[in-house]
């Protein structure tokens, strides 16, 4: 199993590639640009790409890209829609040149419009944006939501409608374990009892997991990562959904409040501890 965490390209994708091993990582996340804003991304540095792709190979590393939170591929505002889609495509352009496999991205907000709006909206979005990438393109990831505000994307059946038009290699999904926790639909008691587990249709798109505890009691609806076993999850819970044989060839990604990361090597060497033990 693959066990991997966050790490900044701010020094480079190569450098990123070189810090992974050194936690412990045999996969990484990287924000394909600024996670907060959509203008002011830097062209991407092909040689720089070109040498993380080799390293990668070198040593046996996958990453996957997280593209901006400002994302909305939900949104009625058309301006904002629009600066969406085209945010998303320059993101895959990035995650392309670098040999990422896939970008995550958050389900949207339609705001006072509901489900069924954002629902389509999203649609419409992830048209444009498949439409305009480059071929061959990393996956698009639909990651669900804590459920704050009007955000989609909470339950299995809100994921499965957004990307049914879509082939699933094209538009996946990536469990969040705090988000799935917070939004009430993956408990600490009966964590392996998640609906998406169960559902093939789910499986066959889930490419990724974000390993989070979380700050947040169940059903708490807010989006507040904590480091492993110390928040409401549990390290038992943990436990289980690592053990899970439904998920074994998946790569667990953390993105726990490190204060460094350093510090992720002690978060890796937790999970590593945990696999294989279902009495956590």
């Amino acid at each position: 199993m693959r066990i991997g965490c966050h790490l900044s390209v701010a020094k480079g994708f190569a450098q990123a590639v070189r810090v992974a091993p050194t936690l412990g990582a045999t996969a990484f996340q990287y924000f394909t640009k600024n996670p907060r804003a959509f203008r002011g991304a830097k062209t991407v540095n092909l040689a720089d790409a070109a040498e993380g792709v080799r390293l990668m190979a070198e040593r046996d590393l996958i990453a996957i890209g997280h593209a901006p939170y400002l994302i909305n591929l939900a949104s009625p505002d058309d301006e904002l829609w629009h600066l969406s889609i085209d945010a998303l495509i320059q993101d895959l352009v990035i995650a392309s040149a670098r040999g990422t496999y896939a970008v995550v991205v958050h389900c949207g907000k339609p705001k006072q419009h509901g489900r069924d709006y954002g629902i389509a909206r999203m649609q419409a979005a992830l048209t444009a944006v498949l439409q305009q990438s480059p071929r061959p393109s990393p996956a698009v990831l639909l990651e669900n939501t804590a459920g704050q505000g009007s955000e989609i994307g909470t339950t299995i059946d809100e994921l499965l409608a957004i990307a049914e038009p879509f082939p699933a290699e094209r538009v996946g999904f990536c469990l969040d374990t705090q988000h799935a926790f917070a939004a009430g639909v993956l408990s600490a008691e009966h964590p392996t009892a998640f609906a998406g587990f169960s559902h093939r249709g789910y499986l066959d798109r889930l490419q990724a997991i974000h390993l989070n505890d979380s700050k947040v009691p169940f059903n708490g609806r807010r989006d507040r990562h904590e480091l492993i076993g110390q928040g409401s999850i549990g390290l038992p819970a943990l436990s289980l959904l690592l053990n899970d044989p439904r998920v074994a060839a998946l790569p667990f990604y953390l993105e726990t409040p490190v204060h460094d990361e350093r510090q992720y090597a002690d978060e890796i060497r937790i999970v590593q501890g945990l696999l294989g033990d279902r009495d956590a």
